[in-house]
């Protein structure tokens, strides 16, 4: 892995807040192309090398908020980046309910729906498993939160979460319609850095 970035603030101004929106670390059986939404997974090695990675980086920022998915993978790399300091726990954070496909693989899905498993692929945005969530959903879940952050917090706000809600909150932000949310590449302990002025 590469060293952790000396500065995080090099490129921002003390007139601004900054939210870091960070994905967690590298999950256990990720080799394997699952709907990972609900289902509570360890991170593997890799994935606590990663939070260690962030923990390192983050050591010379000061941070005043820390906030987390409450899923497992998501709490961990939080816990170790925040060393100790509080972290709140917000389940708007949480990955997409994937309902009744949740933990199974793309492969069972294609083979034994095939029918659902192409209209998810053309309505991607609106598509819901039997008792899950459309990512139109998550976004109308997720968007509040990062709303209130804007318009309530100043400082530097770290927040802990899944590729699901990162995708539909850049979808909001660049203007792209949730088709085309694939178009924001992730992968795991990505960082993504944000930046809005500081109310008053």
């Amino acid at each position: 892995m590469k060293h952790p970035p000396k500065n995080l603030l090099r490129k921002s101004s003390p007139a601004e807040s900054l939210i870091f929106l960070l994905r967690h670390g590298q999950i256990q059986g990720s080799e394997k192309k699952r709907f990972l939404g609900r289902t509570d997974v360890h991170l593997d090695q890799t994935g606590i090398h990663q939070a260690l990675y962030w923990k390192k980086a983050f050591s010379s920022v000061r941070v005043e908020t820390i906030y987390s998915s409450s899923l497992e993978r998501c709490a961990h790399t939080a816990g170790v980046i925040a060393n100790g300091k509080h972290i709140t726990t917000v389940p708007a954070l949480n990955e997409i309910n994937m309902g009744e496909w949740d933990g199974k693989s793309f492969d069972d899905i294609k083979q034994s729906l095939p029918r659902e498993f192409e209209t998810r692929g053309r309505m991607i945005d609106q598509f819901r498993p039997p008792r899950g969530e459309s990512f139109q959903d998550l976004q109308e879940r997720v968007w509040p939160f990062f709303e209130t952050l804007k318009k309530k917090q100043a400082g530097h706000i770290l927040v802990v979460t899944h590729a699901g809600v990162i995708r539909v909150m850049m979808c909001g932000i660049m203007g792209l319609h949730l088709k085309e949310m694939f178009k924001v590449k992730l992968v795991y302990g990505q960082l993504f850095i944000l930046s809005f002025p500081i109310p008053k």
